[in-house]
């Protein structure tokens, strides 16, 4: 019987693995998986070598055995044997070119090891840092080194095909492996081929007949083991290893097992941007450029092996080696029960089938059928079936697209994979325990979602118009405090952008002297872009004072030397802080929830004096402001809290900034909460030139303490002139049908202002409703097809609404929208844009800043920045990459503090502290890390990430690619960390995978898309549980989202679609939903309901590994 092997893994001493990598884990999953031999890895990193040698003994010649192995787990493991090995990356300069290389290296005994890693030290290699060492010296170099030390050895290039690390590489490999070992060449006699490639697409090239390709894992944790492997026939030793791999012919290497290369998401050619996925062949007719945007296309892996290749696709040489593909058990478990693979009943199902059936590898390519249908049932039995007779389709990945595998199929009572999470965060009224929250949680609960509100660049409009009497009127007044109500559409923009041009026009008020508060840093860019193209180059615009309430704040904060020491954590890190408080305090609440209440206390509770703060609330609050005071942090809120303390107190050095309020304008006033409006009443006391623009109907912040009351105590404020009213009535926006419904929708509001249109053609709104999430979403797709050119199935009803762009207009990507309620909602949506490959770009984060793998990245990289800051330093240790226990950082901690007072270098305060060696050296290995990435601070975020990204499992970095999208906006990780904890989640947006440019389809909650127009809205989710948000939400939720609905029908300047379902996922379960009870308010007669039968297909494409 053959026995397998997986030569080349990492230990938890290498970079982004697993703690779990030690010899007895590794020993434990090679049994569960049928692996015979395992690699150590990392045989370079002293730790690593003392731990292998306090938990292996000599057993075969030239392998190892666990001391005091346990019993087997599963029936049929094999016994379990380690060989040493290790994974060295060399980067040089070579023939003009800079190159990196891989190299995996097997050694008959542990003593080899110690003197290679010796003499590598010698030289000044660093090799305690990682445990796969980067050495700046020449691959030949290596291996001649290596060579006089073992002559023994077996000297493997890595993953031969991968672009940025390999001796075959596009990026910086070679084209022929003499130019890189020279003379050495022939001590090489094997090549892995890497998770990218499988033997076929090597067997292309007649360069490489000579060579016996081998497979392995690169795994980083044990449960990855196996995912490539070898199979042998020879004799169970070192030597009949090597001679297995250096005699090709002797039939004593018996074939590999692969991972799908078509799955990795450089396989294929392309710009994911452009929607173009080419083969080779195609590429090559192209002459590599893109046939939409005319710049060179990203090449592939396949593409590189073609470019050297002298035979054609399926050419089998003689005396080649079988391969088998294979897809790991657990995903085809968790495919087949539609459940994560991490999931308990994934596990549970697993680890059955495995005591009865045997390891893993048996049962993927051996068992009896009737044995896994008996042991985990039909539909994984089915799996297995297909994946070994071969009928596995595979959709290649490029340009950063993973490629996706289809293995089973399924009925239509399966949901989507993921979609269970929509509803996960319900109306937090029900885990409010007893008095606990009081009336905060009350006043938050239904909107625990808010804090996923986003903001979008906005969309140039075709209008031009003069000015209205009306507008005049606001520009040019000369009182000292002005209130203007402005609906929809009503050129609210225009008018402030007209009125700070005549202040400095007509006025002659120096442009220094003006404030100007937006709601979202970019609407601040945008109003003094504006301005900058009226002035067409008068510098002196570049001083007017723009800004949200927070950066304008912040600016100012910085300049006092008592606000210096503090830094500005973003929301992310204040829940850390936050999570701290709870544990210690042992209350049952989220961070989420908790800091929800904590805004609310700094925002609203301490600046109203008749609401009083829960005894128990209090303390968290306390004793969470306590910890930032200790951290020397400010949260997001804490810059208002201090500017209004700072403005009380008034310093003399704070006079030069009272002057850039002479004229103070507040934008979006009706979203105003108590801390702000104190701030505006300070800054604008002393000079009293005040003018205020918002909409009370268009009021959605409560959650944050926002209230459209100010609009009336503003009036009525003593501390300020008797303010003027005005009033914006004309709409250039929305068709009058449009403005009727809008109408019915606020006619039970307070303070109700609609402005008029005189526009004449109008379409009527369509209610279109689905059978689920899914079907609605793939109908949306298909009817903006259709409005842009295509047909679709909806057509059919066109006969009764007439011509859809009611005023023949033709419509382009930009001018689209599609809105939600909740950003989880996006995702189906975004789905099923990227399936029909039309553009698109996604505002806000939809929780990639909450993904551990960004958190991780972002501390580390501030670390970096604020190398003194020991909160920073605390927060990088506790991530489980550098192997420390919570109480081993506790530790550290307070001895790195005493250290910290003697000792003004860092590197110092860390290195030099008694601790036990391991500790030490795995401080050591932190350290590496930083001063190597310290090194790299120079480059682009995009190729900082791409070089983690290749230090990290591949596998795990789907939001590290979605965070790199958002980092595009930004020259630099510099500029990200400075903007990123002042931004609010309207910020933030990343472009899909076929977008390029601006004209793109834009996805956004409906409080992102507050101040915006598009000539067509679809607002999807039309439904109770979304619109109104909540199981039960209370009288004050349902009129704030009967203004957000108004909000979002009111963005749609032709067209406005009204999308909901009848069956929604929740619970992981389809359960039915009502069409939202906001849809009765509508006049029937500008309403056409639209009932679409669209059944899903059976087919499934199901993302494995």
């Amino acid at each position: 019987m053959p026995w397998v092997a997986d030569l080349h893994i990492h230990s938890h001493f290498s970079m982004a693995t697993s703690k779990e990598c030690n010899p007895r884990n590794l020993h434990r999953w090679a049994g569960l998986k049928g692996v015979a031999l395992v690699g150590s890895g990392d045989f370079t990193h002293p730790g690593w070598r003392m731990e292998l040698r306090d938990n292996l003994i000599v057993a075969e010649p030239g392998f190892y055995r666990l001391k005091d192995p346990p019993e087997p787990e599963v029936p049929g493991s094999p016994e379990i044997r380690f060989v040493i090995t290790g994974e060295l990356s060399t980067i040089y300069k070579k023939n003009g070119r800079v190159r990196k290389v891989h190299h995996l290296v097997v050694l008959p005994s542990l003593e080899a090891a110690d003197q290679i890693s010796d003499k590598l030290e010698e030289l000044g290699m660093n090799i305690r840092a990682d445990g796969r060492p980067i050495l700046g010296m020449d691959s030949h170099r290596l291996l001649e080194l290596i060579l006089n030390v073992c002559p023994e050895v077996i000297f493997i290039p890595a993953h031969i095909w991968t672009p940025h690390f390999s001796v075959f590489g596009s990026n910086s490999g070679f084209d022929d492996i003499l130019e890189c070992y020279e003379d050495l060449t022939q001590y090489i006699f094997a090549l892995e081929t890497g998770l990218s490639s499988d033997p076929a697409m090597n067997w292309r090239w007649s360069a490489l007949d000579r060579f016996t390709l081998v497979s392995n894992s690169d795994a980083h944790n044990p449960t990855n083991l196996a995912r490539e492997a070898n199979l042998f026939k020879g004799e169970f030793t070192y030597q009949g290893l090597k001679k297995a791999l250096l005699h090709k012919d002797s039939a004593e290497f018996a074939g590999t097992l692969e991972f799908f290369p078509e799955e990795g998401k450089y396989h294929y050619d392309g710009h994911r941007n452009c929607e173009v996925c080419l083969k080779p062949e195609e590429t090559i007719l192209k002459a590599g450029i893109c046939p939409v945007c005319g710049r060179k296309v990203t090449v592939g892996v396949l593409h590189r092996v073609t470019e050297l290749a002298d035979r054609p696709v399926g050419f089998k040489p003689e005396g080649s080696y079988p391969y088998e593909s294979l897809v790991p058990l657990r995903e085809i478990i968790g495919s087949a029960i539609h459940s994560g693979v991490k999931s308990q009943k994934v596990e549970r199902i697993y680890f059955d089938l495995l005591r009865s059936c045997g390891p893993e590898l048996s049962i993927l390519r051996e068992t009896d059928l009737t044995e896994i249908v008996k042991n985990a049932g039909v539909l994984v039995g089915d799996g297995i079936r297909r994946l070994r007779s071969g009928e596995v389709s595979v959709k290649p990945g490029y340009d950063g697209a993973y490629g996706v595998i289809s293995v089973l199929r399924e009925d239509d009572r399966q949901a989507l994979k993921g979609q269970a999470a929509l509803f996960e965060s319900d109306t937090i009224i029900e885990k409010a325990k007893g008095p606990l929250l009081g009336s905060i949680m009350n006043e938050i609960a239904f909107q625990i979602s808010q804090t996923e509100n986003l903001a979008i660049k906005r969309q140039p409009t075709s209008s031009t118009f003069e000015l209205s009497l009306e507008q005049l009127e606001i520009i040019q007044t000369d009182h000292p405090v002005s209130v203007v109500i402005a609906g929809p559409g009503a050129g609210k923009t225009r008018t402030l952008v007209e009125r700070i041009s005549y202040l400095i026009r007509e006025k002659n008020v120096n442009p220094a002297q003006i404030t100007g508060v937006t709601f979202t840093n970019k609407a601040a860019t945008e109003l003094k872009s504006r301005i900058a193209t009226i002035f067409k180059g008068d510098k002196r615009v570049n001083h007017l004072n723009l800004g949200t309430f927070h950066s304008i704040s912040w600016r100012i904060l910085n300049k006092n030397p008592e606000s210096l020491a503090f830094k500005l954590l973003d929301e992310y890190e204040a829940r850390e802080i936050i999570e701290e408080v709870l544990r210690h305090n042992r209350v049952p609440m989220t961070a989420r929830e908790a800091a929800l209440i904590i805004s609310l206390i700094k925002n609203k509770y301490l600046w109203e004096t008749e609401l009083t703060i829960p005894s128990k609330v209090s303390e968290i609050y306390q004793a969470y402001q306590k910890n930032l005071l200790f951290y020397q942090r400010w949260d997001f809120d804490d810059v208002l809290l201090n500017a209004v303390e700072l403005w009380e107190e008034d310093p003399t050095w704070l006079f030069p900034f009272k002057q850039q309020f002479h004229y103070l304008l507040v934008d979006e006033f009706q979203d105003i909460n108590p801390i702000q409006f104190k701030l505006i009443k300070l800054w604008a006391k002393e000079n009293q030139n005040l003018m205020v623009i918002g909409d009370p109907n268009q009021s959605i912040y409560g959650f944050r303490g926002a209230s459209a009351s100010f609009f009336e105590k503003l009036g009525t404020e003593s501390e300020l002139p008797k303010a003027a009213s005005f009033h914006l009535s004309h709409n250039y926006r929305s068709s009058p049908l449009l403005i009727k419904a809008a109408n019915s929708l606020i006619s039970s509001q307070y303070w109700q202002t609609i402005p008029e249109n005189t526009k004449i053609d109008s379409p009527l709104i369509v209610h279109l409703e689905a059978q689920t999430e899914k079907s609605a979403a793939k109908l949306i797709v298909d009817e903006i097809s259709d409005l842009l050119g295509g047909s679709t199935m909806i057509q059919a009803h066109n006969h009764k609404r007439g011509k859809k762009t009611g005023n023949g207009a033709s419509y382009g990507f930009g001018d689209v929208a599609i809105l939600y309620r909740t950003g989880k909602q996006a995702l189906m949506i975004e789905q099923a844009l990227a399936a029909a490959g039309l553009p698109y770009r996604l505002v806000g984060p939809i929780g990639t800043l909450e993904a551990s793998t960004v958190k991780d990245f972002l501390t580390f990289f501030r670390y970096i920045y604020y190398p003194d800051d020991l909160f920073l330093l605390r927060a990088n240790l506790r991530q489980p990459r550098w192997g420390f226990k919570s109480t081993d950082v506790d530790e550290l901690m307070d001895l790195i503090r005493l250290r910290a007072e003697t000792s003004t270098n860092q590197l110092d305060k860390i290195l030099d502290i008694e601790v036990a060696e391991e500790k030490l050296n795995q401080l050591r290995q932190f350290y590496g890390v930083v001063q190597y990435y310290k090194a790299q601070m120079h480059k682009k975020a995009s190729e900082i990430i791409d070089d983690w990204q290749l230090r990290m499992d591949p596998i795990e970095a789907e939001e590290l690619e979605r965070f790199k999208k958002i980092c595009e906006n930004y020259r630099s990780l510099d500029e990200l960390f400075r903007e990123l904890p002042l931004a609010a989640e309207a910020d933030i947006f990343r472009k899909g995978d076929q977008t390029s440019g601006t004209e793109a389809i834009t996805l956004s909650t409906i409080h992102a898309a507050k101040g915006l127009e598009f000539p067509v809205v679809f607002i999807s989710g039309v439904e109770e549980g979304l619109i109104p948000y909540g199981t039960d939400p209370i009288p004050d939720a349902v009129s704030e989202e009967q203004r957000l609905f108004y909000v979002g029908a009111t963005r749609a300047k032709q067209q406005l679609y009204l999308v909901s379902s009848r069956y929604r996922t929740r619970f992981g379960e389809q359960l039915p939903v009502e069409a939202s009870r906001f849809l009765k308010l509508l006049p029937p007669e500008v309403v056409e309901k639209v009932t679409a039968e669209y059944h899903e297909g059976q087919a499934k494409q199901l993302e494995l590994f």
